[in-house]
């Protein structure tokens, strides 16, 4: 059976779209996409109590060491020494982040059917998120000169509770010193392990470790066991929890001797370091009215500004409830 003709060419003076191009309606959607992401699973994480000033302190309490001292009987009562409280401190940093939109910009129609200057307020807002898991999580220390800047997690680090590589060198679990990686090396269920222990020994029980997506998949591999690796796979469960601990969509579960483990991937911290840490042991404390609070500026002209502002500062309580493998390969 014979294929049916090619036809011919439009005929002269046959309107055509590319001619009609401006009479013709766009074809846009109505909708603004974003993919850019937001979850924070530390600062998420934290309960929220308040700071009154922008020096916020607390005091940690520790026991005497246990001891084996038998009493002779009928003894004279010696006065057991008393372990004064250490008094801990960190400064409440200042986060902004600003928009401009003109008064035209407001008025014409746009995709999505909003006011422009609310939804780019919503947007630095999600930035202004973003920018307080990147600092809560890192490595810098407090600074109370202006412009002051609190003590990211990592300076809070013990030499008893870090891994650092050779070479490295760990906090001194007062926000006053950063750790220094050593030699890189790769992670080891042993590295995780040790500062887990290191935790537990002090008092407190892990409950999440957050790290970078890196490590997070090479975290993976590590359940494959074999003679490089004794740790059987049965240690990592892959599970979807539902709760309040459900940050991702998906999280790994990590079973150590010392407590059970939620590995929580976090695009916004610093690379090449995990973080274990116990919740309860750190609170976010923002300035009254100052945790993500919206305002709109002066008018200056034709346009309508306003900024998003957080103000406020990491309380960790108790630095030894926290443990880093810092240094890392991955």
């Amino acid at each position: 059976m014979a294929s049916p003709p090619t036809m011919g060419a439009a005929p002269t003076n046959t309107y055509t779209q590319p001619g009609a191009s401006g009479t013709v309606r766009e074809d846009l959607a109505n909708i603004i996409w974003r993919i850019d992401p937001d979850e924070t699973p530390f600062v998420s994480s934290l309960q929220r109590v308040g700071a009154k000033q922008i020096l916020t302190e607390w005091l940690l309490q520790t026991l005497n060491t246990a001891q084996d001292v038998p009493q002779p009987e009928g003894f004279t009562a010696v006065i057991s020494p008393a372990v004064k409280p250490a008094r801990l401190s960190n400064v409440c940093q200042i986060f902004a982040r600003t928009v401009a939109v003109s008064g035209t910009l407001r008025n014409v129609d746009i995709p999505g059917g909003e006011d422009e200057y609310n939804r780019q307020l919503v947007l630095r807002g999600l930035e202004l998120k973003r920018d307080l898991e990147l600092v809560a999580t890192g490595n810098v220390v407090k600074a109370a000169t202006d412009p002051r800047h609190m003590a990211g997690l990592q300076t809070w680090s013990a030499a008893a509770n870090t891994v650092v590589g050779a070479g490295g060198t760990a906090g001194t679990a007062d926000g006053t010193t950063a750790i220094v990686p050593g030699t890189a090396y790769d992670l080891t269920l042993n590295a995780v392990n040790t500062v887990t222990q290191a935790i537990w020994q002090a008092g407190a029980k892990p409950t999440l470790a957050i790290m970078s997506g890196n490590i997070k998949n090479y975290f993976a591999t590590l359940a494959q066991g074999g003679t490089a690796n004794p740790i059987v796979a049965q240690n990592i469960v892959q599970a979807s929890p539902e709760g309040e601990m459900t940050i991702q969509g998906s999280v790994d579960v990590y079973r150590t001797n010392f407590g059970t483990l939620q590995l929580a991937p976090d695009r916004f911290m610093p690379a090449h370091v995990i973080e274990v840490i116990t919740p309860d042991y750190v609170e976010l404390a923002p300035l009254p009215n100052r945790d993500m609070v919206q305002s709109q500026l002066a008018v200056t002209g034709d346009n309508t500004q306003g900024m998003c502002i957080f103000e406020g500062t990491l309380r960790v309580m108790a630095p030894l409830a926290f443990g880093f493998v810092a240094g890392l390969n991955q």
